[in-house]
C-alpha cells in the first residue's frame, strides 16, 4: 500500500493518484509550447539545448508520480533530478541570450511583453512563479494536498505566460 516504508526502498507518498499526475503534464506541456513558440523566434542551439533539459526535467517528474500512481513505487532520482537539470536548463537559456544577443533586442522583447493584452497574462504569470517559489519553501513535497495547490498554481501559471507568448 502507498505510504508504508518498506525496508531498503524510498517511502511512497501517500495520496499521489493518476489524476495528479495528469495533472502534472499540463504545465509541462504548456511551457513545452511556449518553448517551441520561443525557439522558433530565436533560433540558437544553445536556448534549445536548455529549453530541451527543462521539458526533460518536467517530464521526468511526471514520471516520477506516474510510476507513483500506478506502480507504488517511488524511484527519487527521476524527482531529485529537478535540482540539477531545470536550473542547468534555464542557466543555459540566460547564456545563450548573452552569447547570442545579436539575435535578439531587448527593446523588442520589452514591448511585446508590455503590450495589452500580453501584459495581463504576464503578470499572471509571475505573480504565479512566486507563488509556486513560495511553496517550494514552505511545503512538504511528498504531501499530496501541497502537491495538488503547486500544481494547479502551475498550471494556471504555465497557461498564462503560454496566451502571453502567443499574443506578443
Amino acid at each position: 500500500m502507498a505510504g508504508r516504508i518498506k525496508k531498503g526502498r524510498a517511502r511512497v507518498p501517500e495520496g499521489f493518484t493518476l489524476s495528479m499526475a495528469v495533472l502534472d503534464c499540463l504545465p509541462v506541456l504548456f511551457f513545452s509550447i511556449s518553448a517551441v513558440c520561443l525557439a522558433e523566434r530565436f533560433p540558437s542551439v544553445l536556448f534549445r539545448v536548455g529549453i530541451f533539459l527543462i521539458i526533460l526535467a518536467g517530464s521526468l517528474k511526471v514520471s516520477w508520480k506516474m510510476v507513483i500512481a500506478l506502480a507504488e513505487k517511488n524511484i527519487p532520482i527521476l524527482s531529485g533530478q529537478m535540482r540539477v537539470l531545470m536550473p542547468l536548463g534555464f542557466v543555459l537559456c540566460i547564456l545563450a541570450l548573452f552569447l547570442n544577443h545579436a539575435g535578439w533586442s531587448f527593446d523588442s522583447v520589452l514591448h511585446h511583453f508590455i503590450r495589452l493584452p500580453s501584459l495581463i497574462f504576464f503578470i499572471m504569470g509571475i505573480a504565479g512563479i512566486f507563488v509556486m517559489i513560495w511553496f517550494a519553501a514552505t511545503k512538504d513535497r511528498l504531501d499530496a494536498r501541497s502537491n495538488w495547490k503547486e500544481q494547479a498554481v502551475n498550471g494556471v501559471t504555465q497557461f498564462c505566460i503560454m496566451i502571453g507568448i502567443f499574443l506578443a
